[in-house]
This record gives structure tokens, C-alpha cells and sequence, in this order.
């Protein structure tokens, strides 16, 4: 570093900055020092940075280490009763901890604040590190002072702007489950979700169905079987129509991630299971048997923090020219919500 700053006629101290993308220095002198440490062949030691780092940040009340979690539902905790969320939370915290950082919640719904408030708030603090949780509002931009910090995200929630981002594989989940369903002698099968759920995932599930449906997707045995694929896509206004659809498709299964699905049709006298059988793309242990699509939501979390803290130990500051995603495959998992068993 000493060489660097030698060659490059700056301190120490700003060459350190500099290479950390530290916004105090000016943008064209970083990208002066930067080059100057690359034509030297200059290489951080990342255990030595981080333990630097974490001796300034207690001797200055620094959170050098500190992750922010960032949410911005209705109310503070509301997130928390969603277990997809919930896992996906866990999942960030257990791989955060175990590398040595620690994870603070922020909610932008807090009296008196806003997006550019809690820049400043985090910045003040030394936090370099952000992971923005899906969001309420689907694709509603959120106003952060990204050039400041490393970021990551979860899912598709967040579009404005384009961040790194780990996310369930969507589209391989629904492949799986139809391939699932028609092995075991499903016929009909309906895929039912909320509107703003299918935004929220990019659309990718109901892509992968219309591919489905149009033999796009290869299935088991020589001579495939007569086989349909139906869509329904329901808002508060149009979900008392499910059961309708139902009974008009004819429907032998029904794959969604709304429990909600489930009961309206029971509450229309379907037989749920029996009638018409219900697989989720949402599983999780405490479902009730439903059968589907494990997300592995810890796993997503996970990776989420694997981005990030490559992202900080690097000195990866703001939007990213190249954004990378980072897909979890699903697994099925077997339940008693199928009771149709293999024709074949």
C-alpha cells in the first residue's frame, strides 16, 4: 500500500480509501489510485483487511461489520408472519454470524423516516453493507444513497434499480412440480395465484406453465398423455371466482402459494383434497401436509450474504455495471394434500 502511495503521490490513508471505493475521495482520483494499484499488482489480504476494519470500527464506535436488513411493510414486524420471509431471514443471520458480522433490522416505516434519511443514518455509522428484503410495494423504487454502500437483495420485488440478487429458481420450480403431478397420473392442472404474487416473482411461474401447456416441457413416457395446463390469475375482487374456474376447467389438481386458494374453494363445497387436490409452490413445515415446492428460503438467505460480503471485502460500492443473480433450486417434498395415485 505504501508502494502504491508512493507512486501514486497520495498518503497511505487515501490510497487505503480509495481502493475501498470510500465516496470522501474524490471519483477521478480513486479511479487514478485504482489503476495505480493494479499496473503494481497490488492485492489485499482479505483476512488482514477485515481484521483491520474491525479494529478501527472499535476504536471509532464504528458498525464496519454491521449488515443492515432493510424492510418496508406496514408495520415493523409484519414480514416476520410470513414464513417464506421469515426463513429467508434466518437464513441471512445464521450465514452472517457464522462469518464473524452481525445483522441489524432497519424498517423505513419508522416515525420521521424515509430512504435518504436512513443513508445518512447508516453511513454516520460505518455500515457498508445492505440487504434490501422484499419490499411491500412491487417495482416501487427506493430511493437509497447506493453509491455509499454494497448491496444485495432477495427475490424480484425490487426492480429500481437493477441490484445483485439471490432468488428461488422460479421457473425450474414449476417445471418440477408439473413433472411432479403428471407423474403421478394428474391430467388437469390449474395454476391459481394472485396477481401481484405473480409480479412479484418476475412472472417466471406462469412463464414456465404457458411453456407447459404448449409441449414446451418434457415429460415421462413414450406417448404422452392427453394433458392441460389452466391459468388463473385472481385479485381481491375476483378471488370468490376460483371455484367457478374449477369446475369449469375441470381441474384435477390445483398448484398455488396461497393457502387462501384452498379455503375459498372449500368454502364452495369442493373437496379439498378429494375433488380437486392442492399442491403449493410455497412449502413450508408448518403447511399442514401440503405438498410442493420447498423454496429453501435459508438457503436463498444465505447466498444472499455470500454476495454481499464478497461485495464488501472487495470495496464493491453502488449500483453494479453487471448485476449477477444468484438462483436456489427448490426440492419437492411429498404430502398428504395428493391423493390421486399414479395411473400409468
Amino acid at each position: 500500500m505504501k508502494d502504491v502511495a508512493t507512486a501514486a503521490g497520495v498518503s497511505s490513508s487515501t490510497v487505503c480509501r480509495a481502493l475501498n471505493s470510500n465516496p470522501q475521495i474524490p471519483e477521478a482520483t480513486r479511479k487514478r489510485i485504482q489503476k495505480v494499484a493494479e499496473e503494481l499488482g497490488y492485492r489485499p489480504d482479505p483476512l488482514l483487511s477485515a481484521f483491520a476494519s474491525r479494529r478501527r470500527g472499535r476504536k471509532l464506535g464504528s458498525s464496519v461489520t454491521t449488515i443492515a436488513y432493510i424492510t418496508n411493510f406496514a408495520t415493523r414486524d409484519e414480514w416476520r408472519e410470513n414464513p417464506f420471509y421469515k426463513r429467508c431471514y434466518e437464513g441471512i443471520r445464521e450465514r452472517v454470524e457464522s462469518l464473524g458480522y452481525k445483522l441489524e433490522h432497519f424498517w423505513l416505516g419508522e416515525t420521521g423516516m424515509n430512504a435518504q434519511r436512513l443513508s445518512r443514518i447508516l453511513y454516520n455509522r460505518g455500515i457498508l453493507g445492505i440487504c434490501v428484503a422484499p419490499m411491500a410495494h412491487v417495482r416501487e423504487p427506493i430511493a437509497i444513497e447506493w453509491e455509499r454502500f454494497s448491496c444485495v437483495t432477495i427475490g424480484y420485488s425490487v426492480m429500481t434499480p437493477i441490484l445483485h440478487r439471490s432468488t428461488p429458481h422460479h421457473y425450474h420450480g414449476m417445471q418440477l412440480a408439473i413433472r411432479q403431478l403428471y407423474d403421478l397420473g394428474y391430467d388437469r392442472i390449474g395454476l391459481c395465484l394472485f396477481s401481484d404474487t405473480s409480479r412479484r416473482v418476475d412472472e417466471l411461474w406462469l412463464s414456465a406453465a404457458f411453456l407447459a401447456q404448449n409441449g414446451r416441457l418434457v415429460l415421462k413416457g413414450v406417448e404422452a398423455r392427453d394433458f392441460a395446463i389452466k391459468t388463473y390469475l385472481f385479485d381481491d375482487n375476483t378471488l370468490a371466482d376460483v371455484p367457478d374456474w374449477c369446475r369449469r376447467e375441470k381441474l384435477d389438481v390445483v398448484i398455488s402459494d396461497n393457502r387462501i386458494v384452498a379455503q375459498t374453494m372449500r368454502n364452495a363445497g369442493i373437496s379439498v383434497p378429494g375433488e380437486v387436490d392442492i399442491a403449493t409452490l410455497n412449502w413450508n413445515e408448518a403447511n399442514g401436509g401440503v405438498a410442493g415446492i420447498n423454496q429453501r428460503p435459508d438457503k436463498i438467505g444465505a447466498a444472499a450474504m455470500d454476495m454481499l460480503i464478497g461485495q464488501m471485502q472487495r470495496g464493491e460500492r453502488g449500483i453494479p455495471d453487471v448485476p449477477l443473480t444468484t438462483m436456489v433450486e427448490g426440492v419437492w417434498v411429498d404430502g398428504k394434500s395428493l391423493s390421486l395415485v399414479d395411473r400409468t
